[in-house]
């Protein structure tokens, strides 16, 4: 007679092991440490100078204001930089999503043995894996030669460069995980590869492009090295700007204050909406039978 296996998930095991007081706590002082920054960094954008400086520190603002948002925008030119992060980011996000599962798929459902496969699989994740700094001077004087320092084509490039590596390797595998039978029935239904893709394998891994969607656009939303040495005035992104408050008379923690809040609310705003996706093609392909 054979034994039944039996299956504890990790719930299991915690509340095993610590039990459900302890997993309060612990979940509680979780909470704390991640939001109690968000909420320094929110109060602080809303400080007065005085009281954000102040020694103890003022813990709850006694008066409201807005004055570091409104320099920001007015003195430091983010409105600007705004514009250009948004442009940057969503281009970059369309270019890799785009390309990205258009390679992932003919990779995962072309005509090629196993051992080519992964080598690709392998190769794309090699080129993510190294530090940008390592090719920072060459990727400088290669835009500089073409004439695309301080454009928002040039950081759109070099951001599609980095991050479509990324995006490929994670289509590569949303698209092994769809079923054969779907790929057969377009097949005998007279479909090619490219009324399969848009037509099939699309709609199919719409949660998959999301959470490559949306690792991308945050990777470039963030991006520091590259737009704060191939932009000067026209292409300025938040990240340089944001560096800027570091000055050789100490930090302007008001202002650097708003403009993390500014950089922080549009992802935090997409990832909500788009949360439900995102979990699922994260998790797509994590189980298998």
């Amino acid at each position: 007679m054979k034994r039944r296996k039996t299956h504890f998930s990790v719930d299991d095991t915690i509340n095993n092991f610590l039990g459900r007081p302890v997993r309060k706590i612990a979940i509680a002082i979780m909470l704390i440490s991640v939001l109690f920054p968000l909420y320094w960094l929110a109060s602080n954008s809303v400080k007065m100078e005085s009281e954000y400086l102040r020694n103890p520190p003022v813990m709850v603002p006694s008066q409201v204001t807005f004055d570091n948002y409104r320099s920001v925008f007015s003195e430091s030119g983010a409105g600007r930089s705004l514009f250009n992060t948004v442009v940057i980011s969503v281009c970059t996000t369309v270019a890799c999503v785009s390309l990205g599962s258009m390679a992932g798929y003919a990779i995962a459902k072309g005509k090629m043995n196993k051992k080519l496969r992964s080598g690709f699989s392998l190769w794309y994740m090699i080129q993510k894996m190294y530090p940008a700094v390592c090719i920072a001077i060459p990727i400088y004087l290669v835009m500089r030669e073409v004439k695309l320092i301080d454009t928002q084509l040039g950081l759109i490039i070099v951001n599609t460069s980095f991050n479509l590596p990324l995006t490929t390797w994670l289509m590569i595998g949303f698209f092994q995980d769809m079923p054969e039978e779907m790929e057969q029935a377009g097949v005998i239904d007279g479909c090619n590869m490219f009324q399969r893709f848009f037509l099939l394998a699309l709609p199919i891994n719409k949660p998959g492009l999301i959470a490559a969607a949306i690792l991308t656009f945050n990777s470039t939303w963030n991006e520091f090295l590259f737009a704060c040495i191939l932009s000067i005035n026209k292409s300025k992104t938040l990240p340089v700007v944001l560096a800027g408050f570091m000055t050789d008379r100490g930090l302007e923690w008001g202002p650097m204050a708003a403009l993390s809040m500014v950089l922080i609310i549009p992802v935090v705003i997409l990832v909500w909406a788009l949360q439900k996706d995102f979990i699922s093609g994260m998790t797509m392909g994590s189980v298998k039978e």
